[in-house]
């Protein structure tokens, strides 16, 4: 695009929320955005009811959709009603660790018609989005990714990384310790009824890196529907309660869905959900899993990087990593108030430069840690005086919630520190009290 003229010349940018009639089906407007939506990722549209479920699901998480529209479209082209760029954002809350959370301005549906790409039309979303962010209070936006190189030009970090792993059952178990808790098989319908989302509630509340869910997921992983809406009818559920509880739902402190695939080679229990709020859950579940019979692998598309069923495994060769990539990306528009929100594992000092092409971020920052608890000076709007680190506002983002290092940052070049000692004391200070698990994809 060679300037916003350009841009303004042949497009038309418009924000709304979405809406449905009388009957709950989306009106046109809105419609005709989740069409330009399902092209992008190459959905198929859903049926009516399907339509007006979806819609409903908008509403509930309270949308903000942008589109850009084509001022003059060709007669017969969908750019006549169909965006042919999509955006929305939404309020999600995302655990620093228990007891610290912070709201974040949660970005989803990003498409560009391939008909109209190099004209700019992402970065005019996108400035309209976290400008629109800025003014609505969020010091921080986040979002799951597609594509893993589009979103750091817009000063967004990866902050999660997650793995897709399977463990063959015939050389798992037993496992080297003992679980405890008793496991339950019971039906995706009773799950639904709260307790999934009772569970759920426990493990965003403990689990730094976690984000609640949108309304549309729980149909979903609790095995009520698939993900392209139609009814599921091959997912299956258990729950887990520790040693000693009884029979009331509010002591389950863990549950799976799970469905088995079968093939020409191996038979595969593929998980669905895996939610815990406690350790022990996590590995009685997983126990329970290799003991089902009939199938050859469990796999599991959700694990962290340091999974502790891996030190678990009678065989840890039995577990393998199929596919790692990120996962949670943070964009900081905020400094300060980022990071005060969040608790700290060491006290200490220690100033960032931080730089921001967007402007929302630059700015030279002092935080000083006492008893946990971070305050932030503003040193200038800019990279002119003395820091002990100096990093891009995507790689602030990075290494916000614990996952991923400074040091690690460091030796690949992107965060500069005056002294050495400098990454690794920023480090210890971010370091969690539980490993980062990020389970929610929105």
């Amino acid at each position: 695009m060679a300037s916003n003229d350009a841009f303004d010349d042949r497009y038309d940018l418009r924000e709304f929320a979405p809406t449905t009639d009388d009957q709950g089906a989306p009106t046109p407007e809105t419609e005709a955005w989740m069409h330009a939506v399902g092209l992008g990722f190459h959905e198929p549209h859903p049926d009516a009811e399907g339509a007006a479920r979806m819609a409903s699901h908008f509403l509930e998480d309270q949308e903000t959709f942008l589109g850009v529209y084509v001022r003059e479209p060709l007669p017969g082209s969908v750019d006549e009603t169909w965006p042919a760029g999509t955006f929305t954002w939404f309020r999600k809350r995302l655990t620093w660790d228990e007891g610290a959370a912070i709201d974040t301005q949660a970005i989803s549906a990003v498409t560009v018609r391939p008909t109209e790409r190099r004209r700019g039309i992402l970065r005019r979303m996108m400035t309209h989005a976290l400008e629109g962010g800025v003014a609505e209070g969020y010091a921080v936006a986040s979002l799951t990714a597609s594509e893993g190189t589009i979103y750091r030009r817009f000063g967004f970090g990866c902050a999660i990384r997650e793995r897709a792993v399977t463990v063959r059952r015939e050389r798992a178990l037993p496992l080297l310790a003992p679980t405890t808790g008793t496991v339950t098989v019971v039906t995706p319908e009773w799950l639904a009824e709260g307790t999934g989302r009772a569970v759920f509630d426990r493990f965003d509340a403990r689990t730094p890196g976690s984000m609640v869910r949108n309304a549309g997921t729980w149909p979903i992983v609790l095995g009520q529907r698939n993900g392209d809406g139609s009814p599921a009818k091959d997912v299956r559920a258990a729950v887990h309660r520790p040693e000693g509880a009884g029979s009331d739902p509010a002591e389950i402190d863990g549950y799976v869905t799970w469905r088995v695939k079968e093939g020409t080679g191996d038979t595969v229990l593929e998980v669905v959900d895996l939610v815990y709020a406690t350790d022990a859950a996590y590995l009685s579940l997983w126990e329970f899993l290799l003991s089902i019979d009939l199938n050859d692998v469990v796999k599991y598309n959700r694990s962290r990087l340091d999974d502790p069923i891996v030190a678990a495994l009678g065989d840890n060769r039995a577990y393998d990593v199929e596919h790692e990539e990120d996962h949670v990306w943070l964009r900081v528009l905020d400094v300060p108030a980022v990071l005060t929100s969040r608790p700290y594992a060491v006290d200490g000092s220690v100033t960032l430069a931080v730089a921001d092409a967007m402007g929302f971020a630059a700015g030279t920052y002092r935080l000083d840690v006492v008893d946990g608890q971070g305050t932030v000076t503003r040193l200038s709007d800019g990279d002119d005086g003395e820091a002990d680190l100096r990093l891009d506002v995507a790689d602030l983002g990075a290494v916000l919630i614990g996952s991923v290092s400074p040091v690690t940052l460091a030796a690949a070049g992107l965060v500069r520190a005056a002294d050495p000692a400098a990454p690794a004391l920023l480090r210890a200070m971010l370091t969690p009290t539980r490993t980062p698990h990020g389970i929610t994809y929105f």
